[in-house]
């Protein structure tokens, strides 16, 4: 039978072992760049001079370009949203036009034509602007104010409730929208042609957050629905999206949500500054104990 030598480990030992553990941090990995390719579009019925979307993403993925003003029409991820904090920039390469750009957030796909339809809308005006769309829009004409805003979607809305933000005659009252915040400082400015902005999006069950170019714009709580985060544009052509990228969020990810890209990668446990140098002092303890046993 072998015989085990009992060894006694010098105190300097023990200690290095513990702050090389206690130094140690967790490093999160990096936000995973968004293939535009894996998305898909879709769009609310056509009005008379209104027609559908056309989304045409660059060949590396990385942008799309929305090109038709048009009905309101939408270009959406392959992944839910909740649990997730998404950044990219979009911009309007044209003058000719005012009219709305943005995002949803919880959007299924058909929505468009769902009935119980429930997703958020963030969308940007660049003017104030007064209109009736006309048959098959039931509702009466208004005015859309200039600025960035939160609503909720419920149903099939028309394209003046889409206009005005609000629920109206012309479809039933699930069917509307219902505005739930305007921006902290953009609630009533507009959008410049020709100008990047940078979105942020962090997205829980009951959490929304925007920012703008770093700044906290809409911050909202409420009960809200897990569904895909997607492009919005409604009578506004050439509109572009790019460079978007996907991280951890700070709200929850609902239980069964969908994971967003990169999701499945766990945290990865890497030495803080300093750690590698008590780590060099701890193997020293041990040889040095070593010597003596």
């Amino acid at each position: 039978m072998r015989s085990v030598t009992e060894k006694t480990v010098h105190p300097a030992t023990m200690m290095g072992a513990v702050l090389m553990f206690a130094g140690m941090g967790t490093l999160q990995a990096d936000p995973v760049p968004v293939d535009l390719g894996d998305w898909a579009a879709e769009s609310y019925d056509s009005v008379s001079g209104f027609n559908d979307g056309i989304w045409t993403v660059s060949g590396d993925g990385s942008s799309v370009r929305q090109s038709v003003n048009g009905q309101p029409t939408l270009f959406y991820s392959d992944f839910d949203a909740f649990g997730t904090e998404v950044t990219g920039e979009i911009r309007v390469d044209t003058g000719s036009d005012d009219d709305f750009i943005g995002f949803v957030l919880g959007y299924q796909p058909g929505d468009n034509t769902n009935i119980d339809a429930d997703y958020l809308l963030v969308d940007w005006k660049q003017r104030n602007q007064n209109f009736n769309f006309g048959v098959p829009s039931g509702s009466p004409g208004g005015t859309a104010p200039a600025g960035l805003a939160a609503s909720r979607v419920t149903g099939l809305p028309d394209a003046d409730e889409f206009w005005q933000h609000d629920n109206l005659s012309g479809t039933p009252p699930t069917s509307g929208l219902e505005e739930l915040a305007r921006g902290a400082t953009l609630g009533n400015t507009g959008y410049s042609d020709f100008t990047t902005y940078e979105f942020t999006f962090d997205f829980g069950p009951n959490n929304l957050q925007v920012s703008v170019n770093g700044a906290l714009e809409i911050d909202i709580v409420g009960e809200f629905a897990n569904g895909r985060i997607g492009f919005y544009n409604f009578s506004q052509a050439q509109v572009v999206y790019s460079a978007f990228e996907v991280d951890e969020g700070s709200f929850p990810e609902e239980p069964g949500g969908g994971e967003p890209p990169g999701d499945d990668d766990d945290p990865v446990a890497v030495p803080e500054p300093g750690t590698l140098a008590l780590l060099g002092l701890g193997l020293l303890g041990v040889g040095f104990a070593r010597r003596r046993a």
